[in-house]
């Protein structure tokens, strides 16, 4: 029998409340997020039914890209291989072509677009128009795949991220979606005691953070720092953005009691693919995506077994088509099985560590709060940020030479501390990493 401080709050009276709520509400609106929902279920339980619902999906895009985005008016009745493969600098170069007017996208109805920016996590900061039904689709994703590792829609989640004024919410909006808002850009002992007192206070049941602060976590209780205690009624931890220290799985099991599954996901698109709690495997989410695995060197179909890019097209964008496009990002696929229901999924994803850096105190500061600041700087097509000593930092940008970026640098001093000397140096080219990837975040200090 679990002892008491390691059993799981089961049933939230407050999160069931919400929950039914919110689908009620959902249903008087048209089951905007419902249909959805159910459209995941019934394409990813089994690849025999599913197959054709994805295959429609991409009809229905790739038709409506055609007629409507400039950029793909030649490829009107094309497969999808025969559409070209695109990156972040392509989509930027070509931004107001691949634009659909608003008045095409269906559903919009005249309604603003909603403007995602990645956080730049790559060094190359993006802004992509999303409409209406992918922002549904995008609720409607996530509450499926976290319901996959056992955590229902409105139950206690504490959000740990770099909260920003850009990104924030608002208290009215962490009342209704059940929603604790966690800063975390400092990684010290005070921010990880803030944060288990919280999910203490707020009875929390799943976490969501970045992979390299659960390092610091478990370290800290590792260090007899922290009660495991404290913890006791998280479910599951979610791990994003970087890849996670497999070491760091198995302390946080063992010392806490608590699975860590890593969700991939990026924010022009939403959510790829997730682990499930116990299987390490990535199972994709075909229900919004075609998932395509070209090799490192051309457009060229890669064998299962074989490292590759992940290039996507996103079924469900009709305001910015996304087709074909390079995450980035590179992995090992494995055809279907029975645990996969049929589809292909991703033995092993490849994805980034970035460095940490430290303030002019010597505290460590997470990478991530450089790109939630750059990313709202108009006009860079790259950046990276150096730290080469104890209070001295190089920021290089390639963009425009007359970019001014004097508010930036006051938004990234406060990060930094007293007596940070901050230089920007701006460049043609960022240069990349062997794996043909770019570091956006270097620490040179030997601390």
């Amino acid at each position: 029998m679990k002892s008491n401080w390691r059993r799981r709050i089961d049933i939230s009276v407050n999160g069931l409340i919400k929950r039914t709520l919110y689908w009620g509400n959902d249903y008087l609106h048209g089951k905007k997020v419902r249909r959805f929902y159910e459209d995941l279920e019934a394409v990813l339980s089994d690849k025999i039914t599913g197959l054709p619902i994805q295959q429609g999906h991409l009809d229905d895009l790739l038709k409506h890209a055609s007629e409507y985005s400039s950029y793909y008016k030649h490829y009107s009745g094309c497969r999808l291989e025969q559409f070209p493969v695109v990156n972040k600098t392509i989509l930027n170069e070509h931004y107001s072509e691949v634009c659909v007017p608003i008045e095409k996208i269906p559903g919009q109805e005249g309604d603003k677009v909603h403007i995602q920016k990645t956080s730049g996590s790559t060094g190359t900061p993006f802004a992509i128009p999303q409409d209406t039904r992918k922002r549904n689709r995008r609720i409607a994703e996530l509450k499926y795949f976290n319901e996959q590792v056992g955590f229902k829609s409105h139950e206690m989640l504490g959000q740990c991220r770099i909260w920003t004024k850009w990104q924030s919410k608002s208290k009215w909006q962490s009342f209704k979606e059940n929603i604790i808002p966690i800063n975390i850009s400092k990684v010290d002992d005070e921010t990880i005691a803030m944060l288990m007192e919280t999910v203490k206070k707020h009875k929390i049941v799943a976490l969501r953070a970045y992979a390299s602060w659960y390092d610091a976590l478990v370290k800290y209780m590792d260090d007899g720092k922290g009660d495991p205690k404290d913890l006791s009624t998280v479910k599951v931890c979610v791990s994003s953005s970087e890849a996670l220290n497999e070491e760091t799985r198995e302390k946080m099991k063992s010392i806490a009691g608590i699975p860590i599954v890593e969700a991939y996901a990026d924010e022009e698109a939403g959510m790829l693919a997730q682990q499930r709690i116990g299987d390490n495997n990535y199972y994709l989410n075909h229900s919004g995506y075609v998932f395509e695995f070209l090799k490192l060197d051309s457009d060229e179909k890669a064998e299962p077994g074989e490292l590759a890019r992940i290039v996507i097209t996103d079924l469900f964008n009709y305001a910015f088509p996304l087709i074909r496009y390079d995450t980035g990002d590179t992995a090992v696929y494995a055809t279907g099985n029975e645990q996969s229901h049929g589809w292909n999924y991703i033995s092993k994803l490849y994805g980034r560590r970035l460095d940490l850096v430290y303030n002019t105190s010597g505290q460590p500061v997470h990478p991530m709060n450089f790109a939630r600041i750059l990313k709202n700087l108009q006009g860079i097509v790259q950046w990276q940020f150096i730290q080469k000593s104890e209070k001295e930092y190089l920021i290089k940008l390639n963009a425009d030479k007359n970019l001014s970026v004097e508010n930036t640098l006051k938004e990234i001093k406060a990060v930094l501390g007293d007596g940070a000397n901050v230089n920007v140096e701006f460049v043609d080219e960022i240069p990349v990493l062997a794996s043909g990837k770019r570091k956006p975040v270097v620490c040179e200090w030997k601390k």
